[in-house]
């Protein structure tokens, strides 16, 4: 039936008129039924765009992501998000978290209601304040986003059929981020510099609701031309664009909309933007494509993070459709956040060849048996994995109990986040309580057709 129905869809595509006669249909000429068919968006890069709902004029949302009403961290995951921010502070790092408000709220004069898939701005609202405060609950600090919110910025926060914002908009956010740390104790502390914004090169902005668009219905909108921005340090003195210091006092981590690529054309400058007006380096280490917590993982795991010197201030910028939501995220960074088995007791350690290995075979990397045994129950710890390919980023790890629980995690670490090093809390959920440690198991989600090795520990 759905093969039949785009069959159909495509045949209207065929059958519609010219685009020269857009006097007749304006822009709905380039729409098609195809766009509320959900086979479209089974695969690849198409399942972030469930579904592409037009907008006003030339605007495209996503259903999912832009018109979403649900915001918030989960909450039995709230009293983990506390732990995150309670580990940075034990280190005297304060964490700011700048929440990107969705597309849907930003431009919800540009929603049409055939198509709002039950957006509900007042609703939405609310659900965002709530998430702010369950983040500043948690200890972090929080920048007030919702009189941005209330009344956004002109020209476009966010590009019209993309979902990136525009300079605008990394501009926008940038200035209440830097008026809320302006304003607090610590940021007497950091070091100065000055820095001033300048014109760039025009950002041309196909975008990938527009690609999404061709691709199902064979139109698109064009490109949407914006100006572009960078910002360098004031003044004469042009040596500090080289300039490196070993202990970087303020880290930016976030996503795509932060990060800064060789491509000037996909740089908005939200970077350059901070250094202007808090008046401070900041080493810009957001990733494109790494999910909610990549980059901060990424950091973490890397010779830029000291534990014994670590950053003054981390800036974390967090779409707020990130729900902040996956347990593994917390057993990962909470480790990392302490250096690692580098900076801990080690309670046990083995390491082993990796042999090729099919989907479904498991090898044992950590056993805890035999007249070796040690008692590892309730045990506040966590296990340390190394691996020698580096480009083994999916797989499980599995820890096996006395009482015939086990623990399986899967691991699918984005592509753009280093592979290699691996952290894991042991669980505390209660069907674990009391129950000794056995063994560790490794299991691959795709063959492995080269040997490697595998260097495990379990440190507290």
């Amino acid at each position: 039936m759905k093969t039949a129905q785009r069959l159909i869809a495509s045949l209207l595509l065929l059958a519609a008129p010219p685009l020269q006669a857009d006097e007749q249909c304006g822009l709905e000429c380039l729409l098609c039924p195809g766009l509320a068919d959900p086979a479209h968006y089974a695969e690849g890069i198409m399942k972030a765009m469930k579904h592409i709902a037009p907008g006003e004029g030339t605007w495209l949302f996503r259903s999912e992501v832009d018109l979403s009403n649900q915001f918030g961290i989960p909450a039995e995951m709230q009293p983990q998000f506390k732990r995150l921010i309670d580990a940075f502070a034990a280190k005297q790092v304060q964490v700011v978290i700048a929440v990107q408000p969705t597309r849907g709220m930003m431009h919800r004069d540009k929603v049409r209601a055939d198509s709002a898939y039950g957006f509900d701005y007042a609703l939405a609202r609310r659900n965002l304040e709530t998430f702010l405060g369950q983040l500043r609950a948690g200890g972090a600090l929080v920048p007030d986003i919702l009189p941005l919110v209330d009344k956004p910025p002109q020209p476009d926060y966010f590009f019209r059929r993309d979902h990136h914002w525009t300079p605008t908009g990394a501009q926008a956010t940038a200035r209440i981020v830097a008026d809320t740390v302006l304003q607090q104790p610590f940021y007497a502390g950091l070091s100065k510099k000055t820095y001033r914004t300048e014109p760039s090169v025009m950002v041309p902005k196909d975008g990938t609701m527009s690609r999404g668009l061709k691709r199902i219905c064979g139109n698109n909108y064009g490109f949407q031309y914006v100006r572009g921005f960078q910002t360098v340090p004031a003044g004469d003195d042009m040596s500090a664009l080289f300039e490196e210091t070993s202990t970087p006092e303020v880290i930016l981590v976030g996503t795509s909309n932060s990060a800064n690529r060789d491509d000037e054309t996909k740089n908005y400058n939200f970077d350059g933007y901070l250094k202007e007006y808090l008046s401070v380096d900041i080493l810009n280490l957001a990733l494109p494509g790494a999910g909610q917590e990549g980059a901060l993982l990424n950091y973490l795991q890397s010779a830029d993070y000291s534990p014994d010197a670590p950053p003054k201030m981390i800036i974390w910028e967090l779409p707020a459709s990130f729900r902040l939501e996956d347990p593994l995220m917390y057993r990962q960074l909470l480790p990392a956040i302490q250096g690692g088995c580098a900076k801990a007791q080690v309670l046990a350690s083995e390491q082993r060849e990796l042999p090729p290995l099919q989907v479904d075979q498991r090898l044992e990397i950590l056993s805890n048996s035999g007249a070796q045994r040690q008692n590892f129950a309730d045990l506040p710890g966590f296990l340390d994995i190394k691996l020698s390919d580096k480009n083994l980023k999916d797989f499980y790890i599995i820890t096996y109990y006395d009482n015939g629980q086990r623990d399986k995690v899967w691991y699918r670490r984005e592509a753009i986040v280093e592979g290699g090093q691996f952290y894991l809390e042991l669980s505390k959920a209660k069907e674990f309580r009391g129950a000794n440690l056995l063994s560790v198991f490794f299991e691959p989600t795709e063959a492995l057709t080269e040997p490697g090795s595998v260097e495990v520990k379990l440190c507290r």
